[in-house]
């Protein structure tokens, strides 16, 4: 049987533990293992039979992450925090947060969506989970490596990079990645045209 599906607990980063992820029907997917120090820390995700399926890894100002899929390497980018996300090399386009219970991944090749996202009440005895269903098996690794990159993203409110302007001058774009490189998610509180 095929399980295009993974179950992710929803408060998986509260405790500050290593968690597990598991497929429909109850066995495990695999074990997110880091030190959960900080939004900096490196996730190791690891596969049910033990062996490294995927690692994310924050730059050094956690404004984007490294995601290592198998032998691929993407960026997952946050524009605007709880608003906008992009998963380059997938190029997997994702308005909204997967905290609003029901959110998608859109390729923005063909426009079709690759990846839902949903939440439920309760996945077997494990309590409230994001469910990732993908369409495409060859997929579910790098969705579930996408959305518990998203996860930490919001569980620390971390760093926004900003929506791409092409109209930008060259003095707005220079300052914007070398400059003032990162909105904090304080300062989109006071003006959420911040990251505009």
């Amino acid at each position: 049987m095929i399980f295009k599906k993974v179950y992710i607990p929803i408060n998986a980063l509260e405790g500050k533990q290593n968690f597990e992820m598991w497929y429909e029907d109850g066995a495990l997917f695999a074990t997110a293992e880091s030190d959960w120090a900080s939004e900096k820390s490196i996730v190791n995700i690891i596969g049910r039979s033990g062996g490294l399926i995927a690692r994310i890894k924050p730059d050094h100002k956690a404004l984007e992450y490294a995601i290592r899929v198998d032998e691929y390497t993407y960026r997952l980018i946050t524009h605007t925090i709880f608003k906008h996300y992009f998963f380059e090399g997938m190029k997997w386009q994702m308005y909204g947060s997967i905290s609003n219970g029901n959110a998608s991944f859109v390729n923005e090749d063909n426009g079709k969506k690759d990846c839902l996202i949903r939440t439920v009440d309760s996945f077997r005895h494990h309590g409230p989970c994001y469910e990732v269903k993908v369409k495409d098996l060859s997929k579910l690794r790098s969705a579930v490596s996408v959305v518990l990159g998203m996860m930490i993203k919001e569980h620390h409110k971390g760093l926004s990079t900003g929506e791409n302007d092409p109209k930008a001058s060259f003095i707005k774009k220079f300052k914007r990645n070398f400059l003032e490189v990162g909105v904090t998610y304080e300062e989109l509180q006071k003006d959420p045209d911040a990251t505009k």
